[in-house]
């Protein structure tokens, strides 16, 4: 069930937003943790080139893909488009007619010199960037920034991969003193969240920042519902006791019991086999009957 407007949490407190939303920076424009290479970005695009943002989901690149919009937006030159949104080709003509409305349709003008950003690029397929790489090389694109999950895996055309070269740039892994920073910057100086409780939220989200925003949440839902002033340890282990378990079950299975002593134990057996049929040429004939021997034999082959 849909809150009302009057029983969102966040209103009770006086925000108009969620805080802890998971749009790309829906309130001001700060990078955390991420500054560099925003800065590589910001002096690549001007320069012609095609660069990929390499980073898990919610890593934060989607929101340099928001700052990279702010920053050239100036004079309509930039496209942005997330291809999840595709079913499975993206038209590229299409993004560049549409830029000029509707006369750009009806008489199909291709503008000059844009900057294509493409977040999602994982969706693409080899067709789909092979275009891309034609109105590139035609003076329409004059840069291209993807934004993907897995360079290595991504299904871009090889003239594309050719031309990125060492333009991978992988979205680093933020500290606990980054991931407070981003709480802070969401809620201020509400005594919400303390250090403590973010850098253990941040931890169980896997240091992923869409995932801590996403537990920040809960919990500061947990309070506002309940009428708590502050989330505290018991709090945490109400709320998240579950999650942390689930966490802690892949680790009680790494250990099964070795198989690979036992197979050399084999064979070692075999070979005292081997050993005292030398010894015995007179029994060879039985030897070779040997299921196991058989068997020996054919794990060699």
């Amino acid at each position: 069930m849909v809150e009302e407007n009057g029983d969102l949490w966040y209103r009770k407190i006086g925000f108009y937003n969620n805080p802890f939303s998971i749009k790309p920076a829906p309130f001001d424009f700060r990078i955390i943790g991420q500054e560099e290479l925003l800065d590589d970005l910001t002096y690549k695009v001007p320069s012609g080139t095609i660069s990929f943002i390499e980073g898990p989901l919610g890593s934060g690149k989607s929101t340099l893909m928001k700052h990279l919009i702010h920053k050239f937006k100036g004079k309509g030159q930039v496209i942005f488009f997330s291809c999840n949104r595709i079913d499975s080709h993206l038209n590229i003509e299409k993004l560049l007619i549409d830029k000029y409305g509707f006369w750009g349709k009806m008489f199909k003008i291709h503008p000059k010199n844009m900057i294509l950003l493409l977040d999602e690029a994982q969706e693409l397929t080899s067709e789909n960037t092979e275009r891309i790489k034609y109105f590139f090389d035609s003076g329409n694109i004059k840069s291209i920034v993807f934004a993907g999950t897995d360079y290595a895996s991504i299904n871009l055309h090889e003239s594309i991969k050719e031309r990125i070269g060492d333009g991978v740039l992988k979205v680093k892994e933020l500290s606990d003193e980054e991931a407070i920073s981003i709480v802070r910057n969401r809620i201020g100086d509400l005594n919400l969240l303390n250090d403590d409780i973010v850098k253990k939220l941040f931890n169980l989200a896997g240091k992923n920042p869409r995932r801590l925003l996403q537990r920040c949440d809960k919990a500061c839902r947990f309070l506002i519902e309940n009428g708590y002033n502050e989330f505290t340890e018991d709090h945490y282990k109400q709320l998240f006791s579950d999650e942390e378990k689930l966490l802690e079950k892949p680790s009680s299975k790494e250990k099964p019991a070795p198989k690979a002593p036992k197979k050399e134990a084999k064979k070692e057996d075999k070979k005292e086999t081997k050993k005292k049929s030398k010894k015995k040429p007179g029994k060879k004939k039985k030897e070779e009957d040997n299921p196991e021997e058989n068997l020996y034999d054919e794990e060699k082959a």
